[in-house]
């Protein structure tokens, strides 16, 4: 019963979105019908919120996407924005190349929300190029940032993988970083198409430095493993004070809207934890005779896809999947979940870096899963490569 109501959930949820064009309240619509089909009781959605309000993951994520807005609205407001683009602009003159670079540095340091960092200085540079849509500059910015998580040591997924499979962390990076370079370079060749060109300039290099110190400090501040959202929220009210407008700017990063999704994206999270949707639907899965190998692809897609969270896939999926003994060796299995927990999250319409950023470059989710599809397919590919190799040693 519990597979079939995420299936109506999702089917909802899509419908929702086609008729009424706000993720919020498709979301909403679709956490109802999991509710209605599953007969979840009253209390388990108070009990829901009241965990998502208490919960300080929850204010940290919030705190996270201010202090993103407010650093955005002050870099705008100072001008600093444009400096940093012409800066920028200066060093890759192809605009395609600069705005694939953006993310994908910033997709080196995990945070919730963490396109949402990039996508102002990836809307700006957009600007230069009247080739490049506002649906072109969302999909560069969500993939080059996600492209990491496939294989970057930092991302806490793949430090909960190591621990459940017990496999060294830098064995599953190394086996997962083929995976990695097939999405960034496929991603590269069927998006951007165009060569990298450098042309430095000491004076656009200065001017770079100055104008984006405070991506630079965030950056230096969790490097030195400081939290990603005290980083962000520090670093942002620092620069809001060293500059003028600031009321104006504090009212323009209120984006109540955002934090209107933020709070229906928690809610959905937690009520399908509290009525224990993810487990249940893994023990139906397996009680259904389904042969092994579409369970370690499934399960882990599923889990990622309904939480938006890649922890939360590998974390609910592995330790079932590792428990049944599917004779593909621990290597193999592992790295073939993790990669299906990452797509199922990248095309998750619950997942925080989709939803900001479908909101702040007003795309469709349709057309970003439309738009990405063949390179997450080819990412996919990659994986089970990767796994057919492992499998046969």
């Amino acid at each position: 019963m519990n597979t079939l109501a995420v299936a109506i959930a999702i089917v909802v949820l899509i419908v929702s979105l086609k008729l009424f064009k706000d993720i919020s309240l498709s979301l909403l619509f679709s956490v109802i019908s999991l509710g209605i089909v599953l007969l979840i009781p009253p209390a388990d959605y108070f009990n829901a919120f009241a965990k998502e309000v208490s919960d300080w993951e929850f204010w940290k994520v919030i705190i996270t996407v201010f202090s993103i807005y407010l650093m955005g609205e002050t870099m705008d407001k100072s001008g600093n924005s444009s400096r940093f683009v012409r800066a920028v602009e200066s060093l890759f003159p192809e605009p395609r190349v600069s705005i694939a670079l953006m993310p994908a540095i910033i997709g080196l340091l995990p945070m919730p929300g963490g396109a949402m960092f990039s996508a102002p200085m990836v809307k700006d540079l957009a600007k230069s190029d009247p080739t490049i849509s506002n649906e072109d500059g969302l999909v560069f910015n969500y993939w080059f940032r996600h492209a990491m998580e496939f294989f970057w040591p930092l991302y806490p997924a793949l430090v909960i993988a190591s621990g459940i499979s017990r496999i060294r962390l830098n064995t599953l990076v190394l086996w997962l970083m083929p995976i990695g370079v097939v999405a960034l370079v496929t991603g590269y060749l069927l998006m951007i198409r165009k060569p990298i060109k450098i042309r430095y300039s000491r004076s656009a290099l200065k001017e770079l430095l100055i104008s984006a110190w405070p991506i630079i400090a965030v950056i230096i501040l969790v490097i030195l493993n400081q939290p990603g959202w005290l980083s962000v929220l520090g670093t942002s009210l620092v620069y809001l004070l060293l500059n003028k407008n600031k009321k104006k700017v504090l009212l323009a990063a209120l984006k109540y809207k955002t934090f209107i999704l933020l709070l229906t994206v928690f809610f959905y999270k937690d009520l399908v934890e509290i009525a224990e949707v993810p487990q249940s639907m893994g023990s139906e899965l397996i009680a259904w005779s389904i042969p092994p190998l579409t369970l370690v692809i499934l399960l882990p897609f599923l889990m990622g896809f309904m939480t938006g969270v890649t922890q939360a896939g590998v974390g609910l999926s592995l330790p079932l999947i590792l428990s049944m003994g599917n004779g593909y060796g621990t290597l193999a299995t592992t790295i073939l979940a993790y990669t299906f927990a990452v797509v199922g999250v990248l095309v998750s319409p619950v997942h925080l870096c989709l939803v900001l950023t479908s909101e702040y470059f007003k795309v469709e989710y349709p057309r970003i899963i439309k738009r990405i599809s063949v390179v997450t397919l080819l990412s996919v590919a990659a994986g089970i490569v990767v796994f057919v190799l492992l499998k046969s040693t």
